[in-house]
């Protein structure tokens, strides 16, 4: 039997990964009151050691379709495809729960705060060995008031020995 997991949480005690906590506080920092921080008050020199490991999505408050606006090289390193400019709904996961991601948005959307995970990505197709993945989500404001974005971080931990293009690649879903 595959050991397959996926959990979801709003308490940021739920992962352990130093880059996603350092991204809470930043997220935190600039928030000036208000329940989620401009989009605009996320300086990228100030974030240098994750931009890697960043997407950056946007979110449609009445369809909840999410549209990826930039994916960090250490994200498509691991995903093994550049998603940028692509819609989730268009996609099929690496990770080994069908859904994750949605159920993650979803989440994020329903309790209007943060959102951290644990996941598992496979070594190939039908492998049972998992790289496990813990991820912070974080929303952001934006002037447009139809749509909304997430700052996100996904950690993989230490990959010592690992060659990415072990992985199950993400893809565009077939339709």
């Amino acid at each position: 039997m595959r050991s397959v997991f996926l959990s979801l949480s709003i308490d940021p005690s739920f992962v352990t990964s130093k880059k996603i906590h350092a991204l809470l506080n930043y997220w935190s920092a600039r928030r000036q009151g208000t329940d989620w921080p401009m989009r605009d008050s996320i300086i990228p020199w100030e974030i240098t050691p994750y931009l890697p490991n960043i997407v950056i999505s946007e979110i449609n408050h009445k369809s909840h379709q999410v549209y990826y606006r930039l994916v960090g090289t250490k994200v498509v390193e691991m995903s093994r495809f550049d998603f940028t400019g692509r819609w989730l709904h268009e996609m099929s996961p690496a990770s080994e729960e069908p859904g994750v991601w949605e159920q993650a948005y979803a989440m994020m959307i329903e309790t209007a705060s943060p959102v951290y995970g644990q996941t598992g990505i496979p070594i190939a197709d039908g492998s049972e060995i998992l790289v496990r993945e813990e991820f912070g989500m974080f929303p952001l404001q934006v002037p447009k008031k139809d749509v909304f974005q997430c700052i996100a971080l996904e950690d993989y931990g230490p990959l010592m020995h690992f060659n990415p293009d072990d992985l199950r690649a993400m893809r565009p879903a077939k339709r």
